[in-house]
């Protein structure tokens, strides 16, 4: 991700990978980079819309016709209902964003948690998945997997913490806001955009129905979703990843250099 307020806010989620990663001794900085998007993505329910993406781009240089105010917008709405569904005992949550060089997805049911990471500068990609007794680590470069016992507490907190630092534009009930309201294949859609006082113009498009559809920070512009309800088949590890053990691990890492 190539903006300073997700790598700051996802790191709630984040260190739960990295734990893992530091349990298993492996140090990824020599390792040469691969293409593995695809493989990334695969592992999620991410998709990726060019069309959300260019709509957050052209709204963001419209002159504004239309206003809003914090206290009444979708981002509010949104910001509200992640405090208040994340925030209880037993949580779940499904969310991604995802652009065309990175990806973060997450993922958190009863004792089950994942969180994939693709990032197009880093050439060792992991997705972490664990509950409350085991944890894989998938090397999504090389289709491998290697398996501990549970090391890490993944507690609701790491949904609640990065999801709403990421989305939320942090200004006050009375701040004025950028408003569109457009049509297109017969779907109406909205454009928000807050200032944040830090990162600039934070940018957001929502369906009609209020659903999160993409954010634009600074220069990043991102397909996003998120989902209170989440289907076992989230947790389940594919197939043609091939057990490993650290030492093999480790001779792969030696030969990339």
């Amino acid at each position: 991700m190539n903006f300073r307020k997700l790598k700051k806010a996802a790191a709630a989620v984040l260190a739960a990978a990295m734990c893992v990663t530091m349990a298993f001794g492996i140090s990824v900085s020599a390792a040469e980079q691969k293409s593995a998007w695809s493989e990334a993505k695969a592992l999620t329910s991410a998709k990726y819309s060019s069309k959300y993406i260019n709509w957050l781009k052209k709204y963001g240089e419209k002159e504004v016709k239309n206003t809003v105010t914090y206290s009444k917008s979708r981002t509010k709405k949104l910001i509200d209902k992640i405090d208040t569904k994340l925030s209880k005992d037993g949580a779940e949550y499904s969310f991604y964003l995802i652009d065309k060089e990175s990806i973060l997805a997450a993922a958190r049911k009863d004792d089950k948690f994942k969180v994939v990471t693709f990032t197009k500068d880093i050439s060792f990609n992991t997705a972490i998945y664990a509950d409350k007794t085991n944890e894989t680590m998938l090397v999504v470069e090389d289709k491998i997997k290697l398996s501990n016992k549970a090391t890490y507490d993944y507690t609701p907190e790491y949904s609640y913490l990065a999801l709403a630092e990421v989305l939320d534009p942090d200004v006050k009930d009375d701040a004025t806001g950028k408003l569109f309201k457009f049509k297109s294949e017969d779907k109406i859609y909205y454009y928000e955009e807050f200032e944040n006082s830090e990162f600039g113009p934070m940018r957001y498009l929502f369906s009609e129905k209020g659903t999160p559809l993409a954010i634009g920070v600074a220069d990043g512009f991102y397909c996003m979703s998120l989902s209170y309800t989440v289907d076992d088949s989230e947790f389940q590890i594919p197939e043609e990843y091939k057990e490993a053990d650290i030492d093999e691990l480790i001779e792969l890492l030696e030969k990339m250099k």
